[in-house]
């Protein structure tokens, strides 16, 4: 005897007519909790990469502008005859202004707040070469010189992002067990509701896996139909994200984008609900269909 998806009818419950919005609704969380952990992982890799073997060292501002010239040559120079130090570039006075506008505005470049004059030095962590040991260094040639170390602060920075993405993918895993909770509930709704259909077609010699196959596959259509929604709602809200990030002005981050690696992640948000919500459907009816022999 052949037996045909339309002896259940599942697409006529009530219960399938909430489903949809509420995958929609995991989906668009799941999809922006997606999008920020991999933001955040293109930001800790910027920091833990880009910035490893870079220190600043922080000249103070000079009684005038020759004077501030006369200082960041000479600490160019020993720095020049350095063992371990690969580079040495000084930073303009206008780039200064840059990242200090959004904290000191207008009053950058007067006389009441007379600019330090910093060094970008990229140094070889081969050589043993220290903040301290270049302090020591180069307070012989000028006193009163700072060495910053990149590498000592970002790595808390680096630590703390590392955190919050763990919280993230402990939002994405609990997203994923109200998926499955929901799916349950809904699966064992339409299996009461359908529960005269389904003794009739274990009557008529229908198996299990026949019926449950049924559930499962009208559980991936709903997930799809949710699930498609969900990243709909979402992209607005991911490319107003981005926009916030790029024209935010802090400077304290570097400019994270959704790139095609995150609208990929994202986009894979749509079959893994899907598939959840199938296999989830098939094991749920499995065991009550065991339980109702």
């Amino acid at each position: 005897m052949r037996l045909n998806r339309s002896n259940l009818a599942l697409e006529k419950d009530d219960t399938n007519r909430f489903l949809p919005w509420l995958i929609a609704f995991m989906t668009f969380l799941a999809a922006l909790a997606v999008a920020a952990l991999l933001m955040l992982k293109q930001i800790s890799d910027i920091f833990e990469y880009s910035n490893h073997d870079s220190m600043t060292i922080q000249i103070p501002a000079g009684e005038s502008t020759k004077s501030n010239k006369k200082n960041s040559i000479k600490v160019l120079t020993a720095l020049e005859k350095t063992d371990g130090v690969k580079t040495a570039t000084k930073i303009t006075n206008s780039e200064i202004e840059e990242l200090l506008k959004p904290w000191l505005g207008n009053a950058l470049g007067t006389e009441n707040i007379p600019l330090p004059q910093i060094i970008d030095v990229k140094i070889d962590r081969n050589s043993g070469l220290t903040a301290d040991k270049l302090t020591d260094l180069l307070t012989s040639t000028l006193p009163g010189i700072t060495v910053d170390d990149h590498r000592l602060w970002l790595t808390n920075l680096v630590d703390t992002i590392h955190s919050t993405e763990l919280i993230g993918l402990s939002i994405v895993f609990l997203i994923t067990l109200a998926t499955i909770g929901t799916v349950i509930f809904t699966t064992r709704t339409g299996m009461g509701i359908h529960r005269q259909t389904i003794e009739v077609l274990h009557f008529v010699g229908a198996h299990d896996e026949f019926i449950a196959r049924q559930f499962a596959t009208r559980a991936f259509i709903v997930g799809l139909q949710g699930s498609v929604g969900g990243i709909i709602l979402a992209t607005p809200v991911l490319y107003a994200f981005e926009y916030i990030l790029k024209n935010s002005g802090s400077g304290l981050l570097p400019k994270a984008d959704l790139n095609n690696s995150i609208w990929i992640g994202v986009s894979l948000v749509i079959p893994i609900v899907a598939t959840i919500a199938m296999m989830t459907a098939r094991s749920t009816v499995i065991k009550k269909l065991k339980k109702m022999v």
